[in-house]
């Protein structure tokens, strides 16, 4: 059995996206809260500017955790003719080789398509690229086998 987890030298990349999200949050919302209480701002409202930064970084750093925990507890299983697919707070997802019909490259990595499902499955390109590679090898021989 072979199993392939996402990279930590990718991580950094998803890091920054986060916080530039909600950084760009926070500041969406005191741009919605200026419009609203234009007048009030320079009065009584001041109070509500620490409290969007506070309100955004306490929900930034749990989206922060939560995508370190997947990244930490994505794995990717091949034994025999079988793929299985583990990530947190889901049940393992399992593939038989014999049910999957197609496969195609995207942005965020290869989708696999199955006789019940067209997008059933998605292997990330955040897998280490050697591994990446591989499954994608190993998938494209399945999938040229099933014919």
């Amino acid at each position: 059995m072979k199993t392939y987890h996402l990279d930590p030298k990718k991580f950094p990349r998803v890091r920054r996206n986060i916080i530039i999200t909600y950084i760009i949050l926070a500041l969406v919302g005191l741009g919605i809260i200026f419009l609203y209480l234009r007048e009030a701002l320079f009065r009584s409202a001041w109070g509500l500017i620490p409290f969007v930064f506070l309100l955004f970084t306490i929900a930034g750093g749990y989206a922060l955790w939560e995508r370190k925990k997947y990244w930490q507890e994505f794995e990717i299983a091949v034994k025999d003719s079988t793929l299985t697919l583990k990530k947190p707070k889901t049940p393992p997802i399992n593939i038989n080789r014999s049910k999957i019909t197609g496969i195609r490259e995207v942005h965020q990595g290869l989708v696999l398509s199955t006789k019940n499902r067209e997008n059933a499955f998605l292997i990330p390109k955040d897998l280490p690229d050697e591994d990446y590679q591989a499954l994608k090898v190993l998938l494209q021989e399945w999938v040229e086998g099933s014919d």
